[in-house]
């Protein structure tokens, strides 16, 4: 979970919030970073339910989900 929520990623979920691509492509130019990169993150966040990635017209837009992720786990002791 950490490395989906990189300050990297953060970043890049910002910048769909804001900019709102219309495609990976789109994202692509916006972020600079390569759309096997993008798709694999984003593939990857949206197994968390973080984003969605909805086909429109042959390509994938992506729809940020969760603007605030809390993440709880319990360390357990079994004897």
């Amino acid at each position: 979970m950490a490395e989906v929520l990189s300050n990297e990623n953060r970043e890049l979920l910002a910048l769909i919030s804001k900019e709102k691509p219309q495609s990976l492509k789109d994202l692509e130019v916006l972020s600079g970073r390569k759309s096997s990169n993008l798709s694999r993150t984003l593939k990857t966040m949206e197994r968390f339910g973080i984003v969605t990635l909805i086909k429109e017209h042959k390509h994938l837009k992506p729809i940020v989900n969760a603007t605030d992720v809390r993440v709880e786990f319990e360390l357990t002791h079994s004897a």
